[in-house]
């Protein structure tokens, strides 16, 4: 396997995690449940630690880009739709870095001490949303890359619900 495949296959893990962690942690949070809060903080700081992973293996796959292998595979006009991708990533990955390191925590001091742990998990919470938030915009530059159909413009009379007559 590729760094590229592995990059495909991880990259919205993540985000997608912390962000569906939002649940247990607020449910948690509000029903005073310390398992679904346990339970929601362990899953958001699992798929937050996958980020390092998903960032090494997107810089290889840059690397081999620039190399070239993997250029015979991508249109000519791929480059401003990869440096958006980079750039994206490299400024909003720290919010989901930030939020695989308050997960833990927050874990911690719930187990520790459940009053105070329920206060921390509100930022794991934000911090989960936040990151759900920023990995959509990252991954929408990063659609642009193998998808050249999603690099055109939206048009106006664009209606993905009317229906085409082919009479």
């Amino acid at each position: 396997m590729t760094q590229e495949h592995l990059h495909i296959a991880l990259n919205h893990l993540p985000f997608l995690g912390s962000g569906i962690a939002t649940i247990p942690i607020i449910v948690g949070i509000v029903l005073r449940s310390k398992a679904t809060l346990i339970t929601g903080l362990t899953i958001a700081a699992i798929f937050g630690w996958i980020t390092p992973i998903v960032m090494s293996t997107g810089e290889a796959a840059s690397e081999r880009y620039e190399e070239g292998p993997v250029r015979v595979f991508l249109d000519s006009n791929v480059k401003q739709a990869l440096e958006a991708h980079e750039d994206r990533a490299e400024v909003w990955s720290k919010v989901m870095y930030l939020s695989a390191i308050v997960s833990p925590m927050a874990l911690g001091i719930s187990l520790w001490r459940f009053s105070m742990g329920r206060y921390v998990s509100i930022a794991a919470a934000l911090l989960g949303l936040a990151a759900l938030g920023s990995g959509i915009w990252i991954a929408e530059s990063g659609g642009k890359i193998r998808r050249p159909d999603f690099r055109l413009p939206a048009t106006a009379g664009d209606n993905p619900s009317k229906k085409v007559d082919n009479d």
